[in-house]
């Protein structure tokens, strides 16, 4: 699709514009601002509109370049590398409130239908043949996709299907005040909840080795939704406790020993 031109008071009344000639979202578009609007001596001498001119973004190249080719068997959930991160009894310190925690509000019926065709509108513009169900399920907006295709949806470690999930999230909560949002999930084949298994042992199993080891172990980086797993799964243990560190694609979760299970194996 060529660029197509729109003009606007502001920059934002040329996008609203835009986005309600081509009848999408603002997110799937590609925009480039041509000019400014300015008001001109005293408002009125030498106005003039804003201008842009947009496009539809190519969703299929974006989420491919999201994905790598793999075979089959890369559809399966990989459980994370473990590694070790060693502390002194000075680097030990209580837990605090992760700064990425946000409020997740209870999603409407309206809201449950946009994040569906939001899906779908994404969808279409990927050479599959798949359906999509929406529901609600603990709170959240649950996207499942169904059809032949839909095992290629997945890519290698579920980056398609989080590149995927990343969009609808971003479209839907792009006007969420502040600190809260509705959380959508983007599933197919149940990838999530097998994923989510694989997450749980995962963590079980660190939380054990930090127990036994009184020393912190650490998670290889991962997402933030994977993050967040790993934090309700262990908040149930009060033998260990966690917290992320690093920015962006590096930031990791580190299970702590508690301070009590440092003074019991001292005593021994």
């Amino acid at each position: 699709m060529s660029f197509i031109e729109f003009t606007g008071k502001s920059v934002k009344e040329a996008i609203s514009k835009a986005c309600e000639e081509l009848n999408t979202d603002e997110a799937l578009l590609e925009i480039e601002v041509i000019e400014e609007s300015t008001r001109g001596f005293l408002g009125i001498v030498g106005q003039r509109d804003a201008k842009i001119r947009v496009r539809r973004r190519d969703i299929l190249k974006e989420v491919m370049e999201v994905r790598e080719p793999a075979p089959p068997a890369e559809t399966e959930p990989e459980q994370p590398e473990e590694s070790h991160f060693e502390a002194t009894d000075e680097e030990y310190h209580e837990p605090e409130n992760d700064s990425e925690e946000v409020i997740h509000v209870e999603p409407d019926p309206a809201v449950v239908s946009e994040a569906r065709t939001t899906l779908e509108d994404i969808l279409r513009r990927i050479p599959v043949e798949v359906e999509v169900d929406a529901s609600i399920v603990n709170g959240a907006v649950y996207l499942d996709i169904k059809g032949d295709g839909s095992g290629l949806l997945i890519g290698k470690k579920g980056q398609t299907l989080d590149a995927l999930q990343f969009l609808v999230n971003k479209i839907i909560n792009k006007n969420s005040p502040a600190g809260s949002k509705t959380e959508i999930i983007v599933d197919t084949e149940n990838y999530r909840l097998r994923k989510k298994e694989n997450l749980k042992e995962m963590a079980l199993k660190m939380s054990q080795k930090a127990k036994k080891t009184l020393k912190p172990v650490s998670f290889n980086p991962m997402p933030p939704h994977e993050r967040r797993i790993i934090h309700l799964i262990l908040a149930e243990d009060r033998e260990v406790y966690t917290k992320s560190y690093g920015e962006g694609p590096m930031r990791r979760i580190i299970v702590y020993p508690r301070r009590g299970m440092t003074s019991k194996r001292r005593r021994r």
